[in-house]
């Protein structure tokens, strides 16, 4: 008897183990300190011309919305500025390196507003974001100076995903959920 309820938790255990492999999308180890930054570009016109532009990054453990991370090679350059050191056109370089990554991969959405006065289109603004989402760290392939030209080039490797489109988050949220509740369950034993 002792024997059949062992052969049945043990046979439960390896069924939540699964269940949790299937459910879990990132790499082993991934999720160590800040495991997720959430990322948006969003690019402001008005009258069709660009007025404005901001990059923001902020962390995003609890981030839902993505999918599976795969790596991908970002490029990106600055124009040497005098004074400034190394490591400040390496992070611009980066900076725009991400800012390529999220206009390729990420998830686009458009939002406009026009004003309308006596009857006629006075401004017309438009903004235009890309979101998606890293997990650090970011890795420097290679890096370059370029004095004929004055400019700083490097290729970065980014873990990144974009945003998934807005009919897939009520099952990614799901899904985050039972993961969760599998694996406080696992924590227990």
């Amino acid at each position: 008897m002792p024997l059949i309820k062992n052969s049945a938790l043990t046979f439960s255990a390896a069924v939540l183990l699964v269940i949790v492999q299937i459910l879990g999308s990132s790499p082993a180890g991934a999720n160590q300190g800040i495991g997720c930054y959430y990322i948006r570009y969003d690019i402001k016109s008005s009258n069709n011309r660009i007025v404005d532009s901001a990059l923001v990054m902020v962390p995003a453990d609890q981030e839902y919305r993505t999918s599976v991370f795969y790596p991908h090679r970002a490029g990106g350059g600055t124009t040497a500025v005098p004074g400034n050191s190394a490591e400040q056109s390496l992070a611009r370089a980066q900076e725009n390196a991400l800012k390529k990554l999220l206009e390729q991969r990420g998830l686009k959405s458009v939002s406009s507003r026009s004003s309308v006065f006596s009857g006629k289109t006075a401004a017309m603004e438009t903004v235009i974001s890309y979101e998606g989402a890293f997990l650090p760290p970011i890795e420097v392939v290679e890096q370059n100076y370029s004095p004929r030209t004055e400019s700083f080039n490097a290729v970065f490797l980014v873990r990144f995903s974009p945003i998934a489109f807005p009919d897939q988050w009520k099952w990614l949220e799901f899904k985050t959920r039972v993961k969760s509740i599998f694996q406080d369950i696992i924590s227990l034993f």
